[in-house]
């Protein structure tokens, strides 16, 4: 049995001002994204892609969708929301990430389920249209050390595969050492279960092996995976990247833009280049670099006549960076709102006259889900040391010292002593105002005065420690597994760290009912004794 509760992320440390003005204050960006994220907003974005997306978009969009679709299992349900895409009044919701490990730190899922329980909602906000959530497949991303590895039971399972180029066209070869790795931390009841759900990871290359994987997971909850990397969809997206290389419009756009959210002292995420276009072959993803002369790739020259050719005869050879990859995601899917994290929302908040220069939509955005997993074990040891959840999002020092002072028969007040030293301050310099000439040598003898109260609080405090030492130390235990290395829980551990207690679909299942899109508290999912 789980227990499902959410903290207002206003009450938690882990979020900047800035922050959240992305999850509760949007209005205050309508400069950097346009509409704010409502359920009631929805109704306006539909106008505005409805008049930008046309039949022809979606019928290639369909066929390419279908192609990618018909060599998975159980695809009853997909082929059904694909073939809805031909109708005017479909749209997405879309969530997107690198190809990672098994799917990566756990928040890869929460992303997911954020946008499949947002359409579910949609669909009975606005029963005269459907709404298909969508993962983007980052299949084109060339950084595989952000892609190769899992976090499990406190070690690093890596993938050690040599190649270089775009991840999604990796061969699979050592995929199933890594299998036998992960399986052998197991045990046997649950061995056999993860080894169906490893068998589904195979294909041609990673990309068809990685959306086979997530299809089988979420084949029931009408997920489309879509795989950009396709010479159909880049053929539709022609025009935007010729406008690319003949003006170098998104820099232009973005540097724009950057300047007005420096002068906010607002964060800029990614770097924007005078080209925003990579070019593809099937081991390497080169930069084009826009030179005095032409443009260069790698070693190799070339004019813009050169490039514009290529670009016509061959334009899935061209790869958007990551300026540029959400203007094409806008641009093949009939999509009206992109879900992902603070990372994401930071520099989509740069991209909105990158979207206006093409005269693209620029969608509502969302910040995804957040959630924390209290297993029955540390729920116990959290009774047993007086911890509440929200306690828990505390530095450990600070908690250290807050259980201390909740459990000492005689706690020191350290405000208090502080209070009677500034009083006592007070009163000697007010005893020789008329002294004008011991000033520097009276404050300079206070400060040794507070030197020494300090040593003896931090003296008194690391005795009180010692008496509480196997407390602390279980606090530490709890922090430290909640929260490893002093990262979130869900951007450290893979899903699988919870399957020796669940079955893996269990998991799934049991977040999907947790993750409230419209809710836009901190989700906590905590395991009950059943006999409670």
């Amino acid at each position: 049995m789980k227990k499902i509760s959410h903290i207002s992320r206003t009450e938690l440390n882990m979020f900047s001002v800035h922050d959240l003005d992305f999850i509760l204050n949007q209005d205050k960006l309508k400069d950097f994204i346009g509409l704010p994220f409502s359920m009631e907003n929805f109704r306006e974005q539909i106008k505005l892609k409805k008049n930008s997306f046309d039949q022809e978009k979606r019928n290639v969009l369909t066929e390419v969708l279908s192609e990618q679709y018909e060599h998975l299992n159980n695809n009853d349900f997909a082929i059904d929301q694909i073939n809805r895409l031909k109708e005017s009044n479909t749209y997405t919701v879309t969530t997107g990430h690198q190809l990672c490990l098994l799917g990566g730190p756990m928040y890869f899922f929460l992303k997911i389920i954020h946008v499949i329980n947002l359409s579910k909602a949609l669909n009975k906000k606005y029963p005269n249209h459907h709404f298909v959530p969508v993962f983007w497949m980052a299949s084109e991303d060339h950084d595989s050390a952000e892609i190769d590895h899992l976090h499990l039971f406190n070690k690093q399972i890596k993938w050690e595969h040599n190649q270089t180029g775009a991840v999604g066209r990796f061969n699979n070869e050592g995929l199933e050492n890594v299998f036998e790795h992960l399986l052998s931390l197991f045990n046997e009841e649950r061995r056999e279960e993860l080894k169906v759900i490893f068998s589904t990871i195979r294909g041609e290359n990673y990309g068809k092996a990685f959306m086979r994987w997530l299809h089988e997971i979420f084949t029931e909850h009408g997920l489309i995976i879509i795989d950009g990397d396709n010479k159909q969809l880049k053929d539709l997206f022609k025009p935007v990247m010729e406008l690319e290389l003949k003006e170098g419009f998104s820099n232009h756009s973005v540097q724009q833009t950057n300047e007005k959210l420096k002068n906010l002292k607002r964060k800029t995420q990614v770097h924007s280049r005078e080209i925003n276009l990579f070019y593809l072959t099937e081991n390497e993803r080169t930069r084009i670099i826009k030179t005095e002369h032409g443009f260069n790739i790698g070693e190799r020259s070339f004019s813009l006549a050169d490039l514009l050719t290529m670009l016509n005869d061959r334009a899935d050879q061209f790869s958007p960076n990551a300026i540029l990859r959400p203007l094409y995601q806008e641009f093949i899917l009939p999509n009206l709102c992109y879900v992902g994290g603070m990372a994401e929302m930071n520099y989509w908040a740069q991209l909105k006259g990158v979207f206006e220069k093409a005269n693209i939509p620029y969608p509502l955005l969302q910040m995804r889900s957040n959630s924390l997993w209290l297993d029955l074990a540390t729920n116990k040891k959290m009774e047993k040391s007086g911890l509440t959840v929200k306690d828990l999002f505390e530095d450990l020092p600070s908690l250290k010292k807050k259980f201390i002072q909740k459990n000492d028969s005689e706690p020191l007040s350290e405000v208090e002593i502080d209070q009677r030293l500034n009083q006592l301050g007070e009163s000697i310099r007010a005893s020789s105002s008329e002294q004008k000439n011991i000033d520097a040598w009276i404050g300079s003898e206070l400060k040794k005065v507070e030197k020494s109260i300090d040593q003896i609080k931090n003296k008194i405090l690391k005795e009180k420690k010692k008496s509480h030492e196997d407390d602390l130390l279980r606090i530490e235990k709890i922090k430290e597994s909640l929260f490893p290395g002093n990262h979130l829980q869900e951007r450290h551990q893979n899903l699988l760290h919870f399957c020796n207690r669940n079955s893996y679909q269990s998991i799934i299942h049991d977040l999907t009912l947790a993750i409230d899109p419209l809710n836009n508290g901190f989700t906590i999912i905590s395991e009950q004794n059943d006999t409670k």
